[in-house]
């Protein structure tokens, strides 16, 4: 229906919003109400939470990812491994940081959370004053 460069468009149109469309492996009926609260911070002032709804327990991974320009990906920050959760509403707290215990840049940042070989997304901004 659309063409791969409009699927960019809109994928950017919705990140730019605050607001996440499916992965191609995404179950909408598993993971509900994603999302960075705030969406954009400064991480030298606050945090921020990412929110998400289970609708049934499941052992799931929470990932920080930044993507480059020409479409490689790399992990910023593992929050959560290997956890088993319960059905309902959950939030983690991610610093702003890295892996390696430092401030990520400012930037476009994408909270994932991995379930199985199911993807699910939403988008930060990061900023600094």
């Amino acid at each position: 229906m659309y063409g791969s460069t409009g699927l960019i468009l809109i994928s950017l149109l919705f990140s730019a919003v605050g607001c996440s469309i499916p992965a191609a492996t995404q179950d909408p009926s598993l993971v509900t109400s994603l999302r960075f609260a705030p969406s954009a911070f400064d991480s030298f002032k606050q945090n921020t939470e990412l929110r998400y709804t289970l609708k049934t327990p499941s052992k799931l991974a929470v990932r920080v990812v930044k993507r480059e320009s020409g479409g490689k990906e790399f992990i910023v920050k593992t929050i959560v491994e290997d956890a088993a959760e319960t059905q309902g509403s959950h939030a983690v707290t991610w610093l702003g940081d890295t892996d390696g215990k430092v401030f990520a840049p400012a930037g476009t940042y994408f909270g994932r959370i991995e379930i199985e070989n199911r993807l699910f997304e939403t988008a930060v901004q990061v900023f600094h004053y």
